[in-house]
């Protein structure tokens, strides 16, 4: 079998993966170097929690537009299909089918990623507590309280500060994974962005190219090859060495907004959740200072944007078009904690093994 899979980050990498592993034969589209569009994430993994997920809570808007305000946030990118598609799912609970399927995912990419630190854990995999440091820790207590996924958290202390401590959570090395999957997918490459997509075809460079199936794994930009309502949430991750380095990682959600992970060659700081296509990367600065703030003087070894794929209800999309056409896109702020899961799942819809999944994109429609 050829397979074509359109998108280079976290989502495709592990298609190209699961379907190498099969026997594919995997040609990987995409303008930028593989892995690049995935490199900026924290690289935090929080499988039995979705709040930092569900943008489409009573209450969310409000929450952003306050964000907004305070020059947290910004937005850059209007998709009016993308908005009326929020509106029809605003505060909308898919059901507890949809959220078992979301504990499945959660499961299987943990058991992956522990499988896969065990052959050769050659990209930072560890398992520890995730500290958030919050402004009101009663409303942060109760809205894990919420959360369909039920996950396990008890109030500590971190570095002197009150914190809630999310106990199911996992880290890794964003750069050094995707390395590693590109590594054992070995694709082929075709180095431009796909201008088309469809049922067994890509068009990028201006030429057509064939196969028995695509795998469309392109992020936001699934929006523009399909139509779907995925928006891009722009943010900035940065490597860098710290003269205080933490002794676990953490989000600072009380002031600063930034995410810090302490791994073994550096420490990855990252922030922002900007509504955002362009490229002017200027708020990127705004996450430097935050992480000056909370690590001292830093040393910058390089700096990674990233597009997360927001779907308006914050899950994936995952579904066979046609014989010869699947889609993997949507996963938001939880791309690499679902990395196999959708990988894998894009791979059995890719073999035929399954035909159909939780994650429709029907259902905005």
């Amino acid at each position: 079998m050829r397979a074509l899979v359109v998108g280079g980050g976290v989502v495709g990498l592990f298609a190209a993966y699961y379907l190498r592993r099969e026997g594919a034969d995997v040609v990987l589209v995409d303008g930028s170097e593989p892995g690049e569009a995935s490199r900026a994430a924290a690289g935090i993994l929080e499988f039995t929690r979705f709040k930092i997920n569900r943008i489409n809570v009573v209450g969310y808007p409000a929450a952003y537009l306050s964000m907004l305000a305070k020059g947290a946030a910004r937005i850059r990118h209007i998709d009016v299909k993308w908005i009326l598609a929020y509106v029809k799912a605003y505060g909308r609970d898919p059901g507890e089918d949809v959220w078992e399927a979301v504990r499945e995912m959660g499961r299987f990419s943990w058991a992956e990623y522990r499988r896969l630190a065990e052959e050769k854990n050659d990209f930072d995999y560890a398992e520890e507590p995730l500290y958030e440091l919050v402004a009101d820790l009663d409303a942060e207590v109760e809205e894990l309280r919420r959360d369909p996924l039920r996950p396990r958290f008890e109030v500590a202390e971190f570095e002197g500060r009150q914190a809630v401590a999310y106990l199911e959570a996992a880290k890794l090395s964003t750069d050094l994974a995707a390395r590693r999957l590109l590594a054992e997918a070995s694709p082929g490459r075709v180095a431009a962005y796909a201008e088309a997509v469809g049922d067994g075809y890509v068009v990028a460079g201006g030429k057509r190219v064939e196969a028995d199936v695509v795998v469309v794994a392109a992020g936001w930009r699934t929006s523009r090859l399909l139509g779907l309502p995925v928006a891009p949430f722009k943010g900035y991750g940065f490597r860098v060495k710290a003269s205080r380095r933490p002794k676990a990682m953490f989000i600072d959600l009380a002031d600063t907004g930034v995410a810090v992970v302490p791994l073994s060659g550096w420490v990855k700081a990252t922030g922002r959740f900007d509504l955002d296509s362009t490229e002017d990367h200027s708020p990127a600065e705004k996450v430097l200072a935050g992480a000056r703030k909370l690590l001292g003087e830093v040393e910058v070894l390089d700096m990674a944007v990233g597009y997360r794929p927001c779907t308006p209800d914050g899950l994936p999309i995952l579904e066979k078009i046609g014989e010869r056409l699947v889609v993997a896109a949507g996963a938001c702020r939880l791309g690499w904690t679902f990395g196999p899961a959708l990988g894998r799942t894009a791979a059995d819809l890719a073999l035929g093994r399954i035909k159909s999944t939780k994650f429709p994109s029907s259902r905005f429609k």
